[in-house]
């Protein structure tokens, strides 16, 4: 198990540095069909728990939000999102005669995946497009994906402290704290090395996200684990090896990019 996630996690990084120098288009596209993906899904979960949400109509729609996101015009966005709900509205009552005994925890399911997945997803677009963007994604990011690193091997090692013992048992406090050390490491280093390339960074900035990306970017697993609990589902899929499904994957990033995104506007960027 441990080779796979290891093997599994170099094919992202390789993927996902691919997509953040590319940029552009290319960055836009390749994360607008990550998060159609986890989308899909996340519906599947309450698929999977007896209810009906359309998964494939979630995924369409989650993928136009985050291309939307691309557009400065913040309009553009807040219109698909808008035009998401009507639709996702429109396709529930059509269907109601045929989902009637699902229909509201459907319609609650759709809403809830263009909030968790496209809305929030939505900043990892955004992140990209600030100036400095291709620094600014990789010093945000990284230290959530380094933290679940870090505080499953403090916590496999050193755990004894359940963090959350009835929404995910095998977490602990001290896996919790390494995480934390993981993350302020991973972003300190990475602003280091963002600095050999352009004189603006300097290793504070990643030490100011890695802190607030590591100590707040778990609870986007701890909200994930609460649909999984309510299934009783172990993953939330099975595309990735060793790691579960792709919304296994990003779901502290869905916490770290908005999080860091205004941050970084708000006090870091010069």
């Amino acid at each position: 198990m441990l080779a796979k996630r290891a093997l599994s996690a170099a094919v992202i990084i390789v993927l996902g540095l691919g997509l953040v120098v590319a940029g552009g288009w290319v960055f836009t596209t390749g994360v607008s069909l990550i998060l159609a993906l986890a989308a899909f899904e996340y519906a599947d979960m309450f698929n999977k728990g007896g209810f009906s949400p359309p998964k494939i109509l979630l995924a369409f729609l989650v993928m136009v939000a985050a291309v939307a996101s691309r557009f400065s015009n913040r309009e553009v966005f807040s219109g698909v999102l808008s035009g998401a709900v009507f639709i996702i509205a429109f396709y529930h009552t059509v269907r109601f005669s045929k989902t009637a005994g699902t229909a509201g925890m459907d319609f609650a399911a759709m809403l809830s995946g263009m909030v968790f997945i496209g809305f929030l997803g939505s900043y990892l677009v955004r992140l990209r497009f600030l100036p400095d963007g291709l620094f600014w994604v990789i010093i945000a990011i990284a230290p959530a994906g380094i933290s679940d690193i870090g505080a499953f091997f403090i916590g496999s090692a050193l755990g004894r402290t359940k963090l959350a013992p009835h929404l995910s048992p095998a977490k602990s406090l001290e896996g919790y704290l390494g995480g934390v050390l993981a993350a302020v490491i991973t972003g300190y280093v990475s602003a280091l090395i963002a600095g050999m390339f352009n004189p603006v960074f300097s290793g504070i900035e990643g030490l100011v996200v890695g802190l607030v990306v590591g100590l707040f970017c778990p609870l986007g697993d701890l909200a994930k684990s609460i649909f999984k609990r309510q299934f009783n589902l172990k993953h939330t899929g099975t595309l990735i090896p060793g790691h579960g499904g792709v919304l296994d994957r990003i779901d502290t990033w869905l916490w770290a990019a908005p999080l860091s995104y205004y941050l970084i506007i708000l006090f870091l960027l010069k």
